[in-house]
């Protein structure tokens, strides 16, 4: 390899573990799909493994932290629409006496809660991993 082909490797080489150590969310993130990647692999599930690598070359080619800690906040406040919805659909199966329903409601309100409570950790953890130099 002549000396500017090895220049020139080289810094492209920095300058993409820079653009990577910029965004360490998207490092983690793609960590987490290579790791599906390898278990698609193992179980010989060939189109999950391909829709993974779809996945993995999107997120390596557009993610960024704030877009992701920007889709994660996206997602809680759905999850807390969802949640006030429940929440006036069992009130008002309650006025009405429907128990089976009220039940049902309940279940699925504690259900959508649990999936918030992981969101706003999610949320959390991403915040600190964005926030580290």
């Amino acid at each position: 390899m002549s000396g500017t082909r090895v220049f020139l490797f080289v810094g492209l080489a920095m300058a993409a573990g820079i653009a990577q150590a910029a965004n360490p969310a998207c490092d983690m993130k793609a960590a987490e799909v290579e790791a599906q990647i390898a278990h698609a692999r193992q179980n010989g599930n060939e189109h999950r493994q391909r829709g993974l690598e779809r996945a993995l070359a999107n997120l390596r080619a557009n993610c960024t932290d704030a877009g992701l800690i920007r889709d994660i906040q996206e997602d809680i406040d759905d999850q807390r629409e969802d949640i006030l919805e429940l929440e006036e659909d069992l009130a008002e199966k309650r006025a009405e006496g429907r128990q089976d329903k009220v039940r049902r409601i309940e279940r699925k309100l504690e259900e959508e809660r649990a999936e918030l409570s992981d969101l706003e950790g999610e949320l959390q953890y991403l915040q600190g991993i964005a926030a580290k130099p």
